[in-house]
């Protein structure tokens, strides 16, 4: 092993999104190195949003720690760098940016040019980085902190822990440094399609509704897309950060109209066309794909039923199915596959005003290496930006 002699005021480990903001924002008079294990900076930050990048969410400014997994936590974290902030960022330094709803994306939608961006301020700044090389460990000496990769020793007073999470291994999280020198949380899927136990929709494929889905106290209001007995996104997913296998839940898939006005209108339809079929009429009134409400239909065997011929009780069952159905998780997609991971070093041991270990302040931890997970569409790289710039600048 090659030992380097010089000592760094800071040396960033994982050149992902938020070691790349935090290398950004060392000052150029400190001497200062990024260390990332992979051939390219940025991997998974250039497939993020598609490839477009989500840079931020603006939704629900106030409340905007309810989005994440350790509200208590990461609250004081965005409130000291947030959405507002992470824009003015970007656009005071050239970088413009677009809206689309909710969600904040470069002006050019193509996430390899944030990657550009925070390169361009690195090489600026005077800063170093070192492709290719993985660091094994890392062990607090008297006066510094000695790192490790397999070829070289490098010497620091501060490190950053910057190195993902344990999902999409081929971009460099893969969970090995922050598990051998870390009392973790142990890593778990997040924002994870699932499966579920019950058959009822194993013949859907590609049908999509917007749902509104409660569990435990929280709600997820969003799109639904069927895969037979696996269901994804944005609603599934953001719900996979909170619940367990074998864990219920409650969906309703019409939160666009309420119980009275299903039934009302139904029951307006009985005296006009009572020779019509009932899911011919809810077809209708419900503005939902075919081919889902025909599976709500066949469940309580009204496929042949005429309106004049619908009993209170099955029109009340219909109901009950369509507002408040129960399903049950059987299995999330292997933690490699999953978009994020919930785990890693837990936040009772982090400052979050600072973002250090609360036992030694020369370890600091930014990003998905930590506890939290965060709702899809621009959160988590919100959180990154935020960790980094509390590390950087309140550190």
């Amino acid at each position: 092993m090659k030992h380097n002699e010089e000592l760094y005021d800071v040396i960033v480990v994982g050149l992902g999104a938020s070691g790349l903001f935090a290398l950004a924002n060392i000052d150029k008079s400190k001497r200062a190195l990024g260390i990332e294990a992979k051939r390219k900076v940025g991997l998974k930050l250039g497939i993020t949003g598609g490839g477009r990048c989500n840079i931020t969410n603006v939704k629900n400014l106030k409340n905007y720690a309810d989005n994440y997994t350790h509200p208590s936590f990461v609250r004081p974290i965005i409130n000291a760098f947030n959405p507002n902030k992470t824009m003015e960022y970007f656009e005071s330094r050239g970088f413009h940016l677009m809206k689309e709803g909710d969600r904040i994306l470069p002006k050019t939608e193509n996430a390899k040019d944030v990657i550009k961006f925070f390169l361009n301020q690195i090489k600026d700044k005077g800063h170093q980085i070192h492709l290719e090389e993985e660091i094994i460990d890392f062990k607090v000496a008297d006066d510094y902190v000695i790192v490790n990769s397999k070829a070289s020793s490098y010497q620091c007073k501060k490190i950053i822990i910057a190195t993902g999470g344990a999902t999409y291994h081929n971009t460099g999280s893969n969970g090995k440094l922050v598990k051998k020198c870390f009392d973790i949380s142990p890593y778990q899927p997040a924002l994870s399609s699932m499966h579920i136990n019950e058959d009822y929709f194993k013949t859907l494929h590609g049908v999509s509704l917007n749902v509104k889905i409660k569990y435990d106290k929280k709600t997820f209001e969003d799109n639904l897309l069927f895969a037979g007995t696996m269901l994804t996104g944005y609603s599934v997913m953001n719900l996979s950060n909170y619940i367990k296998p074998g864990e219920s839940f409650i969906i309703d898939f019409a939160p666009h109209i309420n119980r009275e006005d299903v039934k009302t209108k139904v029951k307006e339809a009985i005296k006009s066309t009572p020779k019509r079929l009932f899911k011919t009429v809810c077809i209708d009134i419900l503005s939902l794909p075919e081919s889902f409400v025909k599976v709500l239909i066949d469940k309580l065997d009204l496929d042949t039923t005429k309106l004049a011929d619908l009993k209170s009780k099955d029109l009340n069952k219909f109901i009950e199915l369509l507002k408040n159905m129960a399903l049950s998780v059987k299995s999330k997609l292997p933690l490699e596959k999953a978009i994020c991971s919930l785990g890693g070093v837990k936040t009772s041991d982090i400052d979050n005003k600072t973002m250090a270990l609360k036992a030694d302040s020369r370890i600091c931890v930014i990003g998905e290496a930590l506890e939290p997970v965060g709702a899809c569409g621009g959160y988590n790289l919100q959180f990154a930006w935020s960790t980094a710039f509390v590390c950087i600048f309140e550190h």
